[in-house]
C-alpha cells in the first residue's frame, strides 16, 4: 500500500492501563487526512477503523505538543497498534505533514 492509496479509519486510543481516557477518529481519503474528531471514551471502537493506536496520556501530551512523533512512539513501543500493519506503515509518513500534526494537536488538545 502506498501513501497515495491511503483510504479508511484510524482510531486513536489515549488509555490509563486498560481504561481508554479519550479517543479520536482520523479519516483519510487518497493519501490525505479528511478529518479528525474527539469521540466519546466510552464508547466501543470504530468498526471500520483499519488500524487502532493505543498511547499513554503522558505520549499523547508529548505528541499535541511536537515532542514526540508518531513514528517514534511506534519504534520505542511508546505506541501500541493492532489492525493492519500494511495500512499503519502507509499512515506513519502523512502524519508528518504540517496539517496533519496541526489537527491532531488540536484534536488531542480537545480530548486531553
Amino acid at each position: 500500500m502506498t501513501r497515495a492509496s491511503v483510504s479508511g479509519t484510524v482510531e486513536v486510543v489515549v488509555a490509563r492501563g486498560k481504561r481508554p481516557t479519550a479517543r479520536l477518529v482520523a479519516r483519510y481519503e487518497a493519501g490525505r487526512l479528511r478529518d479528525i474528531t474527539a469521540a466519546d471514551a466510552s464508547t466501543p471502537l470504530e468498526p471500520a477503523a483499519a488500524v487502532v493506536l493505543t498511547l499513554s496520556p503522558d505520549d499523547a501530551a508529548a505528541v499535541r505538543d511536537g515532542a514526540l512523533d508518531l513514528s517514534v512512539a511506534f519504534m520505542r513501543g511508546q505506541m501500541k497498534m493492532a489492525g493492519d500493519f500494511g495500512v499503519l506503515l502507509a499512515v506513519l509518513p502523512i502524519t508528518r505533514d504540517v496539517e496533519h500534526r496541526a489537527a491532531l494537536s488540536a484534536a488531542l488538545t480537545a480530548a486531553l
